[in-house]
């Protein structure tokens, strides 16, 4: 039996109410169940709401971005940095290589700056508001590639 391939619109907001993303049924997010195409707390959830339901799925930290990894922070000399300028929450990839960490700036202090390589949300417990749109199982492409194809999954 093929996994299925889920397409879903979703509003994302933090503990406090702040709508943090959203996509519509326009521009839907569309996976392949199992892939890890998304957040592992999510997941499980939609693979049990009904088609065209709407459903308010809670996502603690540990199964959404994790806890925040204090080796994950470190200090660096400010002239290592490939910016003239730099100010706290710019964001910048630590490397050329496109595996390399996107890292966030968490202080300046004189000519030393502290990089944070952790997700943002990292220790946050996430509040969706999801709504399936389509479920269909996937194809035998869509299972040897790893991933969903068509609207809103990836193109060839």
């Amino acid at each position: 039996m093929n996994p299925d391939v889920i397409s879903f619109s979703y509003v994302l907001k933090d503990q406090h109410g702040a709508i943090l993303d959203s996509s519509t049924a326009e521009t839907p997010i569309t996976f392949l169940v199992g892939s890890g195409a998304i957040i592992e707390g999510l997941e499980a959830p939609l693979t049990t709401v009904a088609l065209n339901e709407k459903q308010e799925v809670i996502v603690k930290a540990e199964r959404a971005y994790g806890l925040p990894d204090e080796k994950m922070i470190q200090q660096v000399d400010l002239k290592l940095l490939p910016v003239e300028e730099i100010k706290i929450g710019d964001q910048f990839r630590a490397g050329e290589d496109q595996q390399a960490p996107i890292v966030r700036v968490v202080a300046i202090d004189d000519d030393k700056v502290t990089l944070d390589a952790n997700h943002p949300l990292a220790g946050q417990d996430l509040f969706f508001e999801v709504e399936v749109l389509t479920r269909r199982p996937a194809t035998e492409s869509e299972m040897e590639h790893g991933h969903a194809h068509g609207p809103g999954g990836h193109q060839h």
